[in-house]
């Protein structure tokens, strides 16, 4: 019987093949490949200048709002206004702490073209979604109110300008012209800012009562600020809700719009109702 010899493959280095030798051993740097890239001290400056620059632009927001200081960060914010709008970076944050305070909703009431009433609030959680929805028409209530609360009494006007009257009098009377031109300076200041304030809440409640009486197709609508206080703890632990309506103040007519156009509430205004809204 012949014996047969199992062939086996030579041991010898050099019959095997290259790329499973070249698989085995890990490639070794090209010495001629590029070098990674790397950012020039000049573009390393224009860069820092630039991040700079935003992260100021960040930061004088919530310095300026809402309570600017008149030497540095109001003037600069007032510069820096249009790029704030195209950035949407126009924030202030000390609205929310340390110490928030109440809160306050826009109530509106309208006669829709059929003769229909309705009424109805904003912010509402139930038909503004999502939060960040939510929280735009929350910032436009507080606004309105902030800027009709801080309309000034016609009252008020009245008795500043008697005193203002006296006072230059009396100046005028002791020849003291330096002080009374200090004051029909201070005089015109404090009218000029009246009158912008009086200037900017139209202006805002207009352009709310208008989209309102779009949208619901009415002939007529009244707007009201309405407060909601902040329950004491004692309250809370008795079961007191934060949505309570026992929470809600009472309205405060801010203005109405229907075919004769815009008109503001006076503070005077007796057709201003007394009780609140549900």
């Amino acid at each position: 019987m012949v014996n047969r010899k199992r062939k086996t493959k030579s041991k010898d280095p050099s019959n095997r093949s290259e790329p499973e030798h070249a698989s085995l051993e890990p490639s070794a740097p090209s010495a001629t490949s590029d070098p990674p890239l790397q950012w020039t001290p000049f573009a390393r400056t224009i860069a820092t200048v630039f991040i700079l620059m935003y992260l100021f632009v960040v930061v004088i927001g919530p310095l300026a709002n809402p309570i600017a200081s008149k030497y540095f960060s109001g003037p600069v914010a007032r510069k820096l206004a249009p790029l704030h709008r195209i950035l949407f970076l126009g924030h202030g944050y000390r609205f929310f702490g340390p110490d928030p305070g109440p809160t306050h909703r826009l109530v509106f009431r309208g006669v829709r073209n059929d003769g229909s009433k309705f009424e109805g609030f904003f912010p509402n959680r139930q038909n503004q979604q999502p939060r960040l929805l939510y929280h735009r028409w929350f910032m436009l209530s507080e606004t309105l109110f902030v800027e009709h609360a801080n309309q000034v009494n016609p009252d008020f006007l009245k008795n500043r300008q008697r005193a203002y009257e006296q006072q230059a009098a009396r100046l005028a009377s002791e020849n003291r012209t330096n002080q009374l031109r200090q004051l029909k300076s201070d005089r015109e200041l404090e009218l000029r800012y009246h009158q912008r304030a009086s200037e900017r809440i139209d202006l805002l409640a207009n352009s709310v009562a208008k989209v309102l009486l779009e949208r619901h197709d009415a002939s007529s609508i009244e707007l009201f600020s309405q407060e909601r206080s902040i329950p004491f703890p004692e309250e809370v632990l008795d079961g007191l809700k934060l949505n309570s309506d026992q929470l809600l103040l009472p309205l405060n007519k801010i203005g109405e719009l229907n075919a004769d156009g815009y008109r503001a509430a006076k503070s005077t205004d007796p057709s201003a109702p007394e009780e609140g809204s549900n």
